[in-house]
């Protein structure tokens, strides 16, 4: 490997480019999905080569550099294909049909505002053994012992809160 001076690095870069330099836009013209990328690339080819240990002989110099470019390539690639740039479909007018109307995304809404009213009108226990019961999907007997109360109050506390939450939402049948 080299032990080049930052100074012969450069001019050792500058040499490579300068020789080779018109084979490496035509194949960055080549291979590059958009052309207006293609000094952007030439420029990245320098920065790598900069950055890497450049051999003191070249037994065929064009084909390092080419190499070099195709690293850099594969790399710009992969940052296009990692930022979605190319992968987004076209945009058109044709929305699928969920099914759901207007008017039942509305009653569903209203719906839920009402069975919440309701939930906070009842009496405190009763509302949470219908939430522990209902909503948590625990059994009457786990809801009886987290409250501390018998399995029979529980139960009645709970067709309390299904009798009221019927009569409120009777509209909605």
């Amino acid at each position: 490997m080299s032990e080049f001076t930052p100074a012969q690095l450069g001019l050792r870069i500058a040499s490579l480019v300068q020789d080779h330099g018109k084979a490496l836009v035509q194949f960055f013209d080549r291979h590059a999905s958009n052309k207006s990328d293609v000094p952007d690339l030439v420029q990245d080819v320098y920065l790598k080569l900069t950055k890497a240990d450049v051999p003191i002989n070249f037994d065929h110099p064009g084909r390092y550099l080419l190499s070099v470019a195709r690293s850099v390539l594969i790399d710009h690639h992969r940052r296009h294909k990692a930022r979605y740039t190319h992968s987004h479909g076209e945009l058109t007018d044709d929305v699928p049909d969920t099914g759901l109307s207007i008017e039942r995304v509305l009653d569903g809404k209203a719906m839920a505002e009402r069975m919440q009213a309701a939930l906070l009108d009842l009496p405190e226990r009763t509302r949470d053994v219908f939430a522990l019961r209902t909503l948590r999907g625990l059994k009457m007997a786990d809801v009886a012992t987290a409250m501390q109360i018998s399995l029979s109050t529980a139960e009645k506390h709970h067709s309390r809160a299904l009798a009221y939450l019927a009569e409120q939402l009777v509209d909605f049948r």
